[in-house]
């Protein structure tokens, strides 16, 4: 896939947090704001222009805000994906085979496993 530089100026706490996020995740500066380009340059027209007005005039809450239920969209999607994943993975005779605790651990951990 061909790639393209694009620059960008932050204040100095956005900057603050993408350093901190970049190396808990043990990933490029690069690779923190394209995925955050990525996921702005899908978002409809009517999004954007309600960012637009929370940048002139919304609050630190209110980003708060929006990020939380961000957060918990995206975390709501996983749950479904994987749900799905293990209701496709699901053998009833398979399941009576598990006797004991370790074993039903052990079977949840590879039924969740990414992949």
């Amino acid at each position: 896939m061909a790639r393209k530089t694009l620059c960008a100026q932050v204040d100095l706490e956005t900057a603050k947090r993408i350093d901190a996020l970049s190396q808990l995740e043990n990933r490029s500066l690069s690779e923190i704001a394209s995925a955050s380009i990525f996921l702005g340059s899908i978002l409809p027209p009517e999004v954007w222009e309600q960012l637009w007005k929370l940048k002139t005039n919304g609050s630190q809450e209110d980003w708060e805000e929006i990020a939380h239920l961000f957060a918990r969209s995206l975390l709501e999607h996983q749950y479904k994906k994987t749900s799905e994943k293990i209701t496709q993975q699901f053998d009833a005779q398979w399941l009576d085979t598990l006797e004991t605790e370790e074993d039903l651990l052990n079977a949840a951990i590879e039924l969740t496993k990414d992949g």
